[in-house]
């Protein structure tokens, strides 16, 4: 029996934590619940008090925020490769990267998604432009964030890319769409997405 359990809504930001799952490999418990659904949601809420997904259960431990859990999984199984050791170099760099997708591009978008202009000096992710200039500059000459290979931090930045591509937010233009375009070519992130697409029916 599976270790890990999983706790997924299909079309949310539980496919983050879905497609690491699938780059990890490792069998683990599915469980769907439907967030949008008040008696689920309610039931859901003996397990995560938020009602969010994903949230991902180990031994009796309770993981959730989806940056939380692609870190756990990738230095829990650190033997995948997907994040530098915690005294190797570029080990601080992945974990900028890693929650600057949660905590300053999204929310960039949101405020631009919702026609709304947070003050700078209050947000603390900045503005909108500031942070595609950024994050255009740390992958200026490079196909990944921390040194030559994939890691969990490109899974969270790309992931919330294509999210933005997709509804329109983003246009797809460089160094934003071959990035993406290269991330979302990976075969984890190709099972993922028939998983979800199977899902959500």
């Amino acid at each position: 029996m599976a270790k890990l359990t999983f706790y997924h809504c299909p079309r949310t930001r539980g496919f983050h934590a879905l497609w690491m799952l699938e780059e990890i490999g490792e069998p683990f418990d599915l469980r769907i619940v439907n967030i949008r659904d008040d008696i689920q949601s309610e039931a859901y809420g003996a397990v995560n008090p938020m009602r969010k997904v994903p949230a991902l259960e180990y031994e009796g431990e309770l993981i959730t925020e989806s940056a939380a859990i692609c870190a756990w999984l990738a230095d829990r199984f650190a033997g995948k490769g997907f994040a530098p050791a915690i005294d190797a170099p570029g080990r601080g760099s992945y974990l900028r990267w890693l929650f600057f997708a949660g905590s300053v591009i999204e929310p960039a978008f949101i405020d631009k998604a919702m026609s709304r202009e947070t003050p700078r000096q209050t947000a603390g992710w900045g503005d909108l432009a500031t942070v595609m200039e950024t994050l255009a500059r740390g992958l200026e000459g490079r196909d990944y964030l921390v040194g030559e290979h994939f890691t969990a931090a490109d899974l969270m930045v790309g992931s919330t890319l294509n999210f933005m591509m997709n509804f329109k937010l983003l246009e797809r233009a460089e160094p934003f769409s071959s990035y993406v375009g290269r991330l979302t070519e990976r075969p984890a992130y190709q099972r993922a997405f028939e998983r979800e697409a199977a899902l959500a029916g």
